[in-house]
């Protein structure tokens, strides 16, 4: 069975520059909405930095700068999502952990982009804060809520060994990071998923590897469905519209960040580019990025490419978005209206925590091989 998991990473525009009704609440609420129309599940990947910083009494000012409780806002409305069958999972930047507000604006911690940037037994820690910080404010309204999964900031795994343990000593089941095809490094961004195990299938991670699969039961990888595309194939209007509207947050981030750590990544940036243009690119099944008639190509084309592998295992499409770059969800809308009505009876709308935990009965459920 293929299980179609829509997630969003909830969370402000990099810098903290933007506003939580306009880039959060608003959006999430649309999504809902629009879910709900069809019968979806919504899981909000939740920014748990940003919320810890709006919660710091030494930030106090923020609330009074914009003139409403963002604390309030956010709390309300992840309690509304799980209390109407949706789901929230932990997202975070660390940049946030340490995070200031200066009169009008933020001052954020770049020295930590990256979670691997604090020493491990702060990077459990921070995890099981994280964990614990949404279960304490769910479970009083949905009493069987668990926190199973992880998406790390700007998707920064590496290294494997160090994240993956701290994933499995916070007591976490399963990360949702990877996507096929994926690499970057610019000085922030630190990541290469090229050998990943599958662009669909979940699989059990090595812990000296993410990429890769083991027998063993450790953190489960639910990776961010793609398609490997030419890169001419991205250059659709919406993309370039994002594009430009992020473009100058883009390069404060990486200035910020090769000013807080000393890196002198420009030239490597540049050659990466280049590579990129000439070479094929992971188009990932992002709602914000594509049009409902592409959701549904790729949704039919990722069933299609493992319709050979379905066994006992459940198979993940997972979708990706941002709260901050939606501009209107009709086209989701659209792609889940076509979902909801295609025949065979093999695709169901599923929250990301559901998905980890029938996959997780299945594996245990699978007779072992004689091998």
């Amino acid at each position: 069975m293929f299980h179609l998991i829509i997630t969003c990473d909830y969370e402000l525009p990099g810098g903290g520059q933007g506003d939580v009704r306009r880039h959060m609440i608003e959006p999430t609420r649309q999504l809902l909405r629009v879910c709900e129309q069809h019968g979806a599940k919504l899981t909000i990947m939740a920014e748990v930095g940003e919320l810890w910083a709006f919660e710091k009494a030494e930030n106090a000012a923020f609330k009074k700068h914009i003139g409403y409780d963002p604390v309030f806002l956010i709390k309300q409305q992840l309690r509304e999502a799980v209390q109407r069958g949706h789901d929230v999972q932990l997202h975070l930047h660390p940049q946030w952990i340490n995070a200031r507000w200066s009169d009008t604006c933020w001052i954020l911690d770049y020295k930590h982009y990256n979670l691997s940037d604090f020493e491990d037994d702060e990077m459990v820690a921070l995890l099981r804060r994280g964990k614990d910080s949404l279960e304490s404010m769910l479970r009083p309204c949905c009493a069987d809520y668990k926190c199973v999964g992880f998406r790390a900031g700007q998707w920064n795994t590496k290294p494997s060994q160090r994240y993956l343990t701290a994933l499995r000593d916070a007591g976490l089941k399963s990360d949702t990071s990877v996507f096929k095809w994926g690499h970057r490094y610019d000085g922030g961004a630190d990541f290469d998923y090229r050998d990943a195990f599958s662009n669909v299938l979940a699989w059990y991670s090595r812990m000296d590897d993410i990429n890769q699969p083991t027998t063993q039961p450790t953190i489960l990888e639910v990776p961010i469905a793609t398609e490997s595309v030419r890169y001419p194939r991205m250059l659709t209007p919406r993309r370039l519209w994002l594009g430009m509207n992020f473009l100058r947050e883009d390069l404060e981030t990486r200035a910020a960040i090769d000013n807080a750590k000393g890196v002198q990544a420009h030239t490597q940036r540049r050659a990466v580019k280049l590579r990129r243009f000439l070479q094929r690119y992971p188009r990932k099944l992002d709602f914000c990025k594509l049009t409902g008639r592409e959701m549904s190509s790729s949704i039919e084309a990722l069933i299609n490419q493992c319709r050979d592998s379905r066994d006992c295992l459940p198979i993940p499409l997972v979708m990706i978005g941002h709260s901050k770059e939606i501009r209107n969800p009709r086209e989701l809308c659209i792609a889940l209206g076509r979902a909801a009505k295609r025949g065979g009876g093999d695709l169901l709308f599923s929250t990301y925590r559901n998905f980890v935990e029938k996959y997780i009965e299945a594996v245990a459920l699978k007779p072992k091989s004689n091998d």
